[in-house]
């Protein structure tokens, strides 16, 4: 009933949701998205209830920032603001779900700002002063609505960090690589049970596939996930009872776990956290991996703890496992979701205490290194559409409009002046460096047409160089477009080297080029082509 179904398995931004084909909305992009938000929580909220080895805050990410994309594409006014509102709208649901405003802060540059920096090709985050504060009141905000309905209780029960001695920081880069190669397993997991999806179980036998259609795929998953968790109960989402059962189980009342756990056993959690999370986010079902991620950190952390108590390692230098389990989950969490000064804030955040910098900053930079270094060598990582992927790839596909594009340094000319005088004007226009294509002609301020050098001396060729004539006889045809339609349903091919952009009440704006209008629409259908969209 909540499986997915899309060119890609697995894509965050996937157009099947509890049955219902989110395709048959194209036509109202606003319908379409909000449909889309009411399935992905309804599905989120059931999934997760019954026991899916997933998280809510990756949904609540993408639900944050799907809305602030159509309030951002609701109000012309704000659209060159449109990818901080997105930044604005995922650091809201990151701040939500953990109660950390600063990190969530954070977590909009890292995971929006700077990804669609590098996708737009300029460079440029867009990180100007109007979106930093909407960032910063937006993650604020959300932080507060969240406690004010959940209450002011941390959902992390972090205990008191400590460091024996600074002979101990070395050891936290081992740390950083354990939780490098999780990271990476983890994310390569995902992809290999995505591929496995849509390349196997979904294609028909005559193809060498299951046949199995996608609707049971999500079934399918639950029904391995509940195999799993008949041996392992901790895999399953209890909120975030099962790691704060990590972090304290040296306490009496931990729950199941009440006894201290082998690093052997914790490993075995480790193993069995990662298939279920494939296993989950192969078949289709709704979450993200920011809760799991957590998990697989406290869980490697608190074994590398005590495997470091069962060593030679003097205990005066070794600090207890669960000091090393909070570093580990920032390990973890930034590697799989590329997120390293989020993840480091966040347990800065959680637990408040300035001593655990130092080891959060190594472990989190080894591992993201690991991360970085094996995906740059191993071409499918580049296809893994976990939570920061996803919104990243929404990020860099936000869909380009006119106004996005145009030139506002126009020319404006009456309808009534002469054909002399508007050359003139156009002769001292062309001395500049990079003159425009054309001029605006208006009457009382109403676009009536262009014209351009070329026209302007046909028209005067024509009249036998009678330079006497009204500019509007010069006139040339031309496109011409309203601000805030899509690129991509205009067509440029055959109508000249520009476009012209008036308002609503026919008002003049700016102008389109046709070159750089096609080339953005290219890097468009190359974002979208690499993200599964097409």
């Amino acid at each position: 009933m909540f499986g997915k179904a899309s060119a890609n398995a697995g894509s965050a931004s996937t157009d099947d949701y509890a049955g219902i084909d989110l395709n048959e909305f194209d036509e109202n992009e606003d319908v379409r998205v909000g449909v889309k938000v009411l399935a992905k929580t309804a599905a989120a909220a059931i999934t997760l209830g019954t026991g899916c080895s997933l998280g809510p805050e990756g949904p609540s990410v993408e639900i944050g920032a799907a809305v602030a994309d159509r309030v951002g594409a609701a109000f012309p006014s704000v659209a060159p603001n449109r990818l901080g509102l997105l930044a604005a709208g995922a650091a809201a649901g990151f701040s939500a779900g953990f109660g950390a405003p600063i990190s969530g802060l954070f977590f909009g540059f890292e995971s929006i700002l700077v990804p669609g920096s590098k996708a737009g090709g300029d460079g440029d985050t867009k990180a100007g002063a109007v979106t930093t504060e909407m960032v910063i009141l937006a993650s604020v905000l959300a932080t507060v609505a969240s406690k004010a309905v959940l209450g002011a209780l941390p959902s992390v029960d972090v205990p008191p960090f400590e460091i024996s001695d600074f002979v101990e920081l070395p050891l936290y880069l081992p740390l950083g690589f354990a939780c490098g190669v999780t990271a990476a397993a983890l994310r390569k997991m995902n992809v290999v049970f995505d591929d496995f999806a849509e390349n196997f179980v979904a294609v028909e036998r005559e193809k060498g596939g299951l046949g199995i259609s996608r609707i049971w795929h999500a079934p399918i998953g639950g029904f391995l996930l509940g195999c799993l968790a008949l041996k392992f109960p901790q895999v399953t989402y209890q909120g975030f009872d099962n790691v704060n059962a990590l972090l304290v189980q040296n306490d009496a009342g931990a729950g199941w776990a009440a006894a201290t756990y082998t690093p052997l056993v914790l490993g075995e959690f480790v193993l069995a956290k990662l298939l279920a999370t494939a296993i989950c986010r192969g078949s289709g079902l709704v979450g993200g991996v920011y809760a799991p991620s957590l998990f697989l950190g406290a869980a490697l952390g608190t074994a590398f703890g005590g495997a470091l108590e069962s060593t030679y390692f003097p205990p005066m230098f070794v600090a207890p496992p669960q000091a090393y389990a909070l570093v580990a989950m920032a390990g973890v969490l930034g590697g799989v979701c590329r997120v390293p000064l989020t993840a480091i804030l966040l347990l800065f955040e959680l637990t408040g205490d300035y001593r655990i910098i130092l080891p959060l900053m190594g472990t989190v930079t080894v591992a993201t290194s690991i991360v970085n270094s094996v995906e740059t060598s191993a071409v499918p990582f580049s296809t893994s559409d976990i939570e920061t992927r996803g919104v990243a790839a929404l990020a860099s596909s936000l869909v380009a409009r006119p106004r996005d594009l145009m030139r506002s340094d126009i020319v404006i000319i009456d309808e009534e002046t002469t054909i002399e005088a508007a050359s003139m004007t156009l002769l001292r226009v062309s001395d500049s460096e990079n003159p425009p294509p054309c001029a605006f002609v208006v009457a009382d301020g109403v676009f009536v047409g262009v014209v351009t050098p070329s026209s302007i001396a046909d028209a005067i060729v024509q009249r036998g160089f009678d330079t006497r004539a009204r500019v509007a006889e010069a006139l040339i045809d031309v496109k011409v477009i309203e601000p805030d339609v899509k690129l991509r349903d205009v067509d440029f091919a055959d109508d000249g080297a520009f476009a012209v952009v008036v308002d609503s009440s026919n008002q003049p704006l700016g102008v389109v080029e046709t070159s750089a209008a096609l080339k953005q629409m290219s890097r468009e259908r190359l974002r979208s082509a690499l993200s599964g969209e097409l």
